[in-house]
């Protein structure tokens, strides 16, 4: 999948084409209401157009300096970046949308296992950003 077309998948203008050939879907569910899901795509738009991420995400990770151990609440920016790089992914944004207080993601892959601790962090950061009192 193309970065022009997984930022449609993002933005919600393409929910009805069917899952391409070779690839299935994996639905997953976070905490989080419409909130949580509007920073996620923030996040992810920021990604596929190349564009700054926002300072909110950057300060939920953790800096490459303090890691101490290999056990982590908080994944580094770093270590975040490398495994959404194109060559290192091995999940795209499908869909998205919520049921509450939840989020319903739906990943595009192309086997199972895959690895998917970097979409588990992209949600975590935003919800502990949304929990966050605002300033």
């Amino acid at each position: 999948m193309s970065p022009e077309q997984e930022l449609r998948h993002v933005r919600a203008e393409d929910g009805s084409e069917p899952v391409p050939d070779g690839f299935e879907v994996d639905e997953l569910r976070y905490p989080g209401g419409q909130m949580v899901l509007a920073k996620a795509r923030e996040v992810m738009t920021a990604v596929l157009t190349g564009g700054a991420l926002p300072l909110w995400f950057t300060s939920q990770c953790v800096d490459d300096r303090a890691i101490q151990t290999c056990t982590l609440d908080r994944w580094s920016l770093r270590a975040w970046k490398y495994w959404l790089e194109p060559a290192n992914r091995r999940w795209w944004w499908w869909a998205a949308d919520t049921d509450g207080e939840e989020v319903r993601f739906t990943a595009l892959i192309r086997t199972r296992p895959y690895l998917r601790g970097s979409i588990d962090w992209l949600f975590k950061a935003s919800f502990a950003a949304d929990a966050e009192p605002s300033a």
